[in-house]
């Protein structure tokens, strides 16, 4: 039971309460969104190239705007600011359905949408990651952040299994209308917080340039260890790695000969291992040391992404795609958490800005090679080479955080992490 408790201290307070209910159910929808509008490229007679700028244009806005977006967080109410971008969202959604449900969707559509939603995120996810620490107390910041994590992989169990059954049955339009709706819950959610629970935030009475700014928070960012080689590490995931959205459905569908429920039901057990790599960090994360979980989960993740791309089997692939999701959101959320915890409160919306640029950033790149290797050699291929390349980057981490750090580094203001 203590236990229990510990693993979700942070629902104690209300306003994060309401926010993470409001989450989970925008996030379901927001998953099968995710599943149905790669499968509506294919449906389209998209090629493997088209799937992969699709993904590129909904993430390549935050490589040049999600740092504009962590200075942004640094100024304003994170709350206004969170029912201002998910309601442009909301209205993506609403677009991506009217287009589709009317039968006039095609390919450039999708593009011109998903590149709008790209706008939107490089604002919205740079305020999201750092909205945590003004919820709750410090000492429960670690657990909300992975209860956060854990709320988005229950969704991606949820929505595309959901999301599949719907696509056999109704076409993605349906699923598009169902996005829209979803976006009420966090809505909702940030309109009913109490602001004067939140955290007070130290902000300065005279804010410097918007270049100083960036400046600062890079500047910070480069020079501690604990935010650097982390995000090193997460940029090579993401860009040769982590290709889930262009890769999946090409594998379900040409590799695996599965269809719309099976291809959901393929993204649904990576969802599965992704939730219990949250609950297992939020469990027993503060009992363990993070550099340690960050090049575990790293090392664990490229043996079974290789295993993936050799698995032909459905059945195989299932099973092992459960253990791809779990290794994965270990390390990607022990590092959101470490460099969480390396950052003082009045940079943190620029330094998490970093985050999602090097996370969300290399989304872009990641998807045309990705594509690119696909359509040359398979989809199988992609992961193997992904799983390939990314060992060079756990070594760069291991090197920078172990080696040269003697086994441990230190957490400005914090005790020493182990490695």
């Amino acid at each position: 039971m203590l236990a229990m408790g510990h693993g979700f201290s942070a629902v104690r307070h209300r306003n994060f309460r309401l926010y993470w209910i409001g989450q989970i159910v925008s996030l379901v929808g927001t998953w099968m969104q995710s599943v149905s509008q790669p499968w509506l490229v294919l449906l389209l007679g998209g090629s493997y190239i088209q799937l992969g700028i699709v993904v590129a244009l909904q993430f390549a806005p935050s490589l040049a705007l999600a740092p504009l977006g962590g200075v942004l967080a640094d100024r304003v109410d994170k709350r206004r600011l969170l029912l201002l971008t998910q309601s442009v969202a909301a209205l993506q959604a609403l677009a991506m359905f009217v287009l589709t449900f009317t039968g006039v969707i095609e390919i450039w559509h999708i593009m011109v949408l998903a590149l709008a939603l790209g706008f939107v995120n490089a604002l919205d996810m740079p305020v999201r990651q750092s909205f945590a620490a003004e919820l709750v107390p410090r000492d429960d910041l670690m657990n909300a952040i992975t209860l956060n994590s854990a709320s988005f992989n229950l969704a991606r169990v949820i929505g595309p299994a959901v999301a599949g059954i719907t696509l056999a049955l109704f076409g993605p339009a349906f699923n598009f209308a169902i996005n829209a709706v979803s976006y009420l819950g966090v809505l909702t959610a940030l309109r009913r917080m109490d602001p004067a629970a939140m955290q007070p935030i130290a902000r300065p009475l005279l804010h410097p340039s918007i270049r100083s700014s960036l400046s600062e928070g890079i500047r910070y960012a480069v020079r501690t260890p604990t935010v650097l080689w982390p995000l090193v590490l997460l940029g090579g995931m993401g860009i040769f790695g982590m290709n889930f959205q262009t890769l999946l459905p090409l594998f379900a569908r040409y590799t695996l000969n599965l269809d719309a429920d099976g291809f959901g039901a393929l993204f649904a057990a990576m969802g599965v291992g992704s939730l219990l790599g949250s609950l297992s960090l939020a469990f027993i994360g503060s009992r363990r040391p993070l550099v340690a979980m960050i090049l575990g989960g790293a090392t664990s993740f490229v043996a079974f992404e290789a295993l993936l791309g050799l698995s032909r089997a459905p059945l195989a692939a299932f099973a092992v795609i459960v253990f791809v999701g779990y290794s994965s959101m270990l390390m990607v959320n022990t590092i959101n958490v470490i460099v969480q915890r390396s950052v003082p409160d009045e940079l943190r919306g620029r330094v998490m800005a970093l985050y999602v640029t090097v996370f969300a950033g290399s989304t872009p790149v990641g998807g045309l090679i990705a594509g690119a290797v696909a359509q040359a050699w398979g989809p199988p291929a992609g992961f193997l080479v992904g799983a390939g390349v990314t060992t060079i980057f756990i070594g760069l981490a291991a090197w920078h955080l172990v080696v040269r750090g003697k086994g441990s580094v230190e957490l400005p203001g914090r005790p020493v992490v182990s490695a």
